[in-house]
């Protein structure tokens, strides 16, 4: 299909910014990871690792599901001032559930340290980690207005590249004062969340100021409506993040740092299409619901190939070369090589599949999208508990690929099922 559409013009040449300002947080992730397992060893990147699972459920928990509402409405056509409204009804929720989370996680770090983890040193990791779940939580929550208006650069900065970026920044800083023990990860990586959150509460007083609560959504009845976009949001976090905390639980801190760095690789495979989804979940918000299923079609077929052909290509480049890349890290780290093959073959379904799952969310769908991420997630999580103990990192590996691979072949299948719903009833 040959690409003279605007609108998949536009999404390429965002998607290329989107994408390079990814890559960019990728190689200063990398470097963080490297320097975390040169300096500190990979027992200290597993802690950094469960700690960093902490801040992403917790602040998925707090935003119920609002964020993903929000790009939903602020891409709306004439809808900016009910949109702006309900933002601003919404905060005290989110304020008071996330400072919540905060406080409960600072609490009984000691307690979940040593019970869950059997790793009293993991402690002071979640303790730092907890104000950043109320931090992390407004960021997300801005990021989603930003990308419901389309500037596609500050919320791939804020979503993707900017958090590593300045985590390697802050921490060279520590370095400098001399303040170089394994804590300085964590305390890099807590000074990076104040900065963006700053950052994006600049942009919302510049974009959404003045104040105004006048709108047409109702608070409760808007949050019961994003609940479902938060429960598929969380089982896709849970896939995500359930192996490592598995894995916690059942091996030493060292064998996470390691699987995390395995895992890490492996997620570049998913570069091309998160960066394509950040401008394309407007654009097909607004194709289905005009009626305009020729460019709805298009933005997806498009896309779904470029993707599929580039990320063939780092599939094969990341399998053939797993060695030294990984030896980069430390040559302990090539014990996770067929770990890394399994994690890049799952991510090869994701690839394939397209960008379905932002296809029900934004279509309405998003109810049937939870209950496949749910049905995945119990697959991952009984597969995990099978095969950890005798596979080690490769069974969680294979579990984690499965879990990919269903829920992007089911939730294929039954976009295909709406799209072709949705072609009857306009032609009928």
């Amino acid at each position: 299909m040959k690409i003279n559409n605007s609108d998949i013009k536009e999404v390429l040449n965002k998607s290329f910014i989107a994408l390079l300002i990814r890559v960019l947080g990728f190689v200063a992730g990398y470097l963080f990871i490297y320097f975390t397992v040169k300096y500190f060893g990979s027992e200290t990147q597993g802690r950094l690792s469960l700690a960093f699972s902490f801040m992403i459920l917790g602040g998925l928990i707090s935003r119920l599901g609002i964020d993903i509402n929000f790009v939903k409405i602020f891409a709306i056509d004439n809808n900016f001032e009910n949109a702006k409204g309900i933002y601003f009804k919404t905060l005290p929720w989110i304020f008071v559930l996330s400072s919540l989370i905060s406080v409960l996680v600072f609490l009984f770090a000691d307690l979940i340290s040593i019970y869950f983890f059997n790793d009293s040193e993991l402690s002071i990791y979640l303790k730092w980690t907890a104000p950043c779940i109320l931090l992390f939580t407004f960021l997300l929550i801005n990021a989603g207005v930003f990308r419901g208006l389309r500037h596609n650069t500050l919320y791939s900065f804020l979503f993707n590249g900017g958090r590593f970026l300045f985590t390697i920044l802050a921490l060279f800083v520590l370095f400098y004062f001399r303040v170089d023990n394994s804590e300085s990860t964590i305390i890099a990586h807590s000074i990076l969340i104040l900065i963006l959150f700053l950052i994006s509460a600049y942009y919302i007083y510049k974009y959404l100021i003045p104040v105004s609560k006048k709108t047409t959504y109702k608070t409760r009845i808007f949050i019961v409506d994003s609940l479902p976009m938060l429960f598929s949001a969380t089982m896709t976090i849970l896939l995500g993040w359930a192996d490592t905390i598995i894995l916690g639980v059942y091996e030493t801190a060292e064998v996470v740092g390691r699987y995390s760095v395995a895992l890490k690789i492996a997620v570049v495979v998913s570069f091309t299409l998160q960066a394509l989804n950040s401008i394309l979940a407007p654009k097909l918000s607004r194709s289905f619901h005009n009626n305009d299923l020729k460019t709805f079609n298009i933005l997806i077929k498009s896309t779904t190939r470029i993707n599929l052909i580039i990320s063939f290509v780092v599939v094969l480049v990341l399998i053939v070369f797993r060695i030294p890349i990984l030896e980069i890290f430390g040559d302990e780290f090539t014990t996770v090589s067929t770990t890394l093959v399994i994690l890049c073959i799952g991510q090869l379904f994701n690839a394939a599949c397209g960008p379905v799952g932002t296809v029900l969310q934004m279509t309405g769908h998003h109810k049937t999208f939870r209950n496949i991420l749910l049905i995945a997630l119990v697959i991952n999580i009984t597969l995990n508990l099978f095969l950890i103990k005798k596979y080690s990192v490769d069974g969680v590996a294979i579990a984690t690929a499965t879990g990919l691979a269903f829920w992007n072949i089911a939730s294929l299948v039954y976009a295909k099922k709406v799209i072709k719903a949705k072609m009857n009833e306009l032609n009928s």
